[in-house]
């Protein structure tokens, strides 16, 4: 009688087993929590010299941690480089794509570019007005988000909102005076928004 007590109880155990480990095979992973930052950028001064930042600190870089690659994006008048190809020792590459800065909720698997000689990677966010008014004026133009894949592999999206200190209305009759802008509003102080994803997926809301 003991003999069939214990293979009974055998038997359950281990059908027990089997059922708990069907039921963890079959329970849906947890997703992955973004860790996602947006942050606004006021003023970046660059209108001395170039101007570096890094996107995972939300922070200017300078001095040693210049040559050290320690940056993501270079400032240098309407130019805007990649730490990567001819203007960095990294791999960071990046590219301009058509959308708004809400809408564009995951990074592009591909497209990306580093700045080589002939070309850089990001090109066409701004439109320079020529003799439209306001005149000789450099405008971020709506519409154009800048992708940028870093060196270590994190995404990000970021939207240039201006180019003038202190972000001004570009419409006004004060801007429009192109004599006196530079002494008013000067320009090569970038003012944008970025959304830097640091756990490495591409997910960018």
């Amino acid at each position: 009688m003991n003999k069939f007590k214990t293979l009974a109880l055998v038997l359950f155990s281990s059908t027990a087993l089997l059922v708990t480990s069907c039921s963890k095979d079959n329970e849906t992973p947890e997703p992955v929590a973004a860790d996602l930052t947006v942050n606004t950028v006021a003023d970046l001064d660059g209108s001395k010299d170039a101007v570096y930042y890094s996107l995972s600190t939300n922070t200017q870089v300078t001095g040693d941690d210049i040559t050290a690659g320690k940056w993501d994006l270079k400032f240098s008048t309407t130019k805007i480089s990649v730490n990567g190809g001819t203007s960095g020792t990294g791999t960071t590459q990046a590219q301009v794509v058509n959308s708004t800065f809400a809408d564009l909720t995951t990074a592009p698997a591909d497209g990306y570019k580093t700045d080589a000689a002939d070309v850089g990677a990001i090109a066409g966010w701004y439109k320079y007005t020529s003799e439209t008014v306001p005149q000789h004026a450099i405008l971020a133009i709506p519409g154009k988000i800048i992708v940028i894949k870093t060196s270590d592999g994190k995404y990000a999206k970021l939207e240039m909102i201006s180019y003038y200190k202190g972000n001004p209305d570009t419409t006004t009759p004060i801007f429009a005076d192109a004599d006196n802008r530079e002494t008013i509003t000067p320009s090569r102080y970038y003012t944008f928004r970025f959304a830097y994803q640091a756990n490495g997926s591409t997910s960018l809301k």
